[in-house]
């Protein structure tokens, strides 16, 4: 009995499928929300019900002609009930929601338009009328049922089939516009980049060129901006200049990390001293800070700091470990307590 009740559950999202694809609906505004709401609803009914019934079907020992094992009696029969779910509902789809420059096989639409949402589940819905009682076959020939059942799962299997050749063509045509699009992004950015260098002028401070000549920069671009900066006699005096101001010293990373300079022993003071304003920096950000990521630290030019030390300013008579372990402490100061932060008066 019970099988019966989710055969005639299964047969009233049936039907209401088919009648809701029968004409072309409106897809425009809110009629076109309704419909797709409508589809999906009874989309996911069908397929619910369906497979309880195929559950039920096996329990009974309605499909122990699909094959003696339980195993893959079993297992074939939840993969036709699969793939016939599948078939249906994307036939329902693709009947009046089929774009010419789809990347989805062309035989999709022609199955959905000749009303596959229609026949396809037929045959499985007919295989289960025989099948959820074993006592219901004798009756009839064993064609009846098993026809329908194995072409119903040949069918459901060859769109299926379609529809992972169209998912995988869409990922790819997706990931090659996606990578357009980033090296378009790239080659504007690198063009815009050298147009900036090349619009630095003898008068204008070397503050905006720094960040091009870090060595994470392409080599024409670093170079370039190496060649402005070095064009202005006094350079590294300018670049003393800014490591001692407390609004402009991080952005000197950039260029000590990878540019040797030609007298490192007068900098390894202010450099020595810049992690002390660093680890403040951080120390009091994070305290003021109400969403803290981990991604948060990228702007302070930590790696930056620390491979320019090692690089080029160790063995010159300063010591860094002290005020590097500071900038440890700073970093792992404990972020604002939420709950305390959002407390009502």
């Amino acid at each position: 009995m019970l099988a019966y009740i989710f055969l005639f559950i299964t047969g009233i999202f049936y039907v209401g499928l088919a009648l809701l694809t029968a004409s072309k609906p409106t897809l425009v505004g809110d009629r076109a929300m309704g419909y797709g709401l409508a589809l999906f609803a009874l989309g996911v009914g069908f397929a619910l019900s369906s497979l309880i019934l195929a559950i039920v079907g096996i329990s009974k020992g309605g499909f122990n002609w699909v094959s003696q094992e339980m195993g893959v009696r079993t297992a074939v029969v939840l993969l036709s009930w699969l793939l016939m779910a599948l078939a249906t509902f994307f036939c329902a789809v693709f009947k009046w929601e089929w774009h010419v420059d789809t990347t989805y096989p062309q035989f999709l639409h022609a199955l959905a338009v000749r009303h596959g949402q229609v026949w396809i589940p037929l045959l499985w819905l007919g295989t289960c009328f025989f099948s959820i009682d074993s006592g219901g076959q004798s009756s009839v020939s064993p064609y009846v049922y098993k026809i329908p059942f194995w072409l119903g799962l040949g069918i459901s299997a060859l769109f299926s089939g379609g529809l992972l050749v169209g998912y995988m063509r869409d990922s790819i045509k997706s990931a090659e516009a996606e990578m357009a699009s980033q090296k378009e992004q790239e080659d504007r950015f690198h063009r815009e980049s050298l147009e900036e260098i090349a619009a630095h002028k003898p008068t204008d401070p070397i503050f905006h060129l720094l960040s091009y000549s870090s060595r994470y920069r392409p080599e024409d671009v670093r170079q370039a901006a190496l060649a402005k900066i070095k064009a202005h006699p006094d350079w590294e005096t300018k670049l003393l200049e800014l490591l001692n101001d407390k609004r402009a010293y991080q952005e000197v990373y950039y260029f000590l990390d990878g540019n040797p300079v030609d007298h490192p022993e007068q900098f390894v003071e202010p450099l020595n001293r810049s992690l002390l304003w660093l680890a403040e920096t951080i120390r009091t950000d994070i305290k003021d800070s109400n969403n803290l990521q981990h991604w948060s630290f990228d702007m302070y030019g930590i790696e930056r700091l620390l491979m320019a030390i090692d690089g080029q300013f160790l063995n010159q008579g300063v010591d860094f470990y002290p005020n590097v372990i500071k900038l440890q402490q700073a970093l792992n100061t404990p972020p604002p307590n939420a709950s305390k932060m959002f407390t009502l008066p």
